[in-house]
């Protein structure tokens, strides 16, 4: 869901509501791409030939996605590849980490602050970060935490899809990893997210 931006942005918010623009910040943003910045469900471990979500994304919504998933990142390892990440010239980049943190049980605050520090890195970048919740049964969720950065910062937050897949043995092709099914779930989700931001970004052109 898109949710609301923290009070200090409230007057950037109110000139972009005015314009007919979802509540989001950078949306104007020049990028050319969509950029998923993620681990071995980002990198399609699990899943056949053109069935990873991010090749998904770039056939439903016909705009070029880059696929910047290696297995086994963390948060840690995902913000030390950010910079990357926005070479590829993203409008949008979409974060799926903390999978990893979970199993390896980094401490919530050390994954909190890896991802301040993406997201406000691709703010800084011009880009729009959207944030998927991360849970699922090997682990507990994060209580609040990627709720609590959607609304301080004024991002999308794309929430259960991934308990959702990952409590459904069907949709898997192990314990930790979505099958081809459970990538489409995923996929579709996010499509029903950016999809708003795409008409309102070529409503502006």
């Amino acid at each position: 869901m898109l949710r609301l931006p923290a009070p200090a942005a409230l007057a950037t918010v109110a000139l972009v509501a005015a314009c007919g623009l979802p509540d989001v910040p950078n949306l104007d943003s020049p990028g050319t791409t969509i950029v998923c910045l993620g681990d071995s469900i980002t990198a399609g471990v699990g899943a056949g030939p053109g069935e990873a979500y991010p090749a998904r994304l770039e056939e439903a919504l016909g705009v070029p996605v880059v696929a910047a998933g290696v297995p086994g990142d963390t948060t840690a390892a995902g913000l030390a590849r950010l910079e990357e990440a926005l070479a590829a010239d993203p409008w949008l980049v979409v974060v799926v980490l903390g999978g990893n943190d979970l199993l390896r049980r980094v401490p919530l605050e050390t994954t909190e602050a890896n991802l301040r520090a993406i997201v406000e890195g691709v703010l800084a970048a011009g880009a729009v970060p959207m944030l998927v919740e991360v849970e699922g049964p090997f682990g507990s969720r994060y209580d609040d935490l990627f709720e609590r950065l959607g609304d301080e910062y004024g991002v999308p937050v794309v929430e259960d899809v991934l308990g959702r897949v990952l409590y459904d043995r069907r949709l898997k092709s192990d314990a930790i990893h979505p099958n081809g099914a459970g990538h489409a779930q995923i996929a579709a989700a996010l499509v029903g997210e950016i999809e708003p931001l795409l008409a309102a970004r070529r409503g502006r052109r």
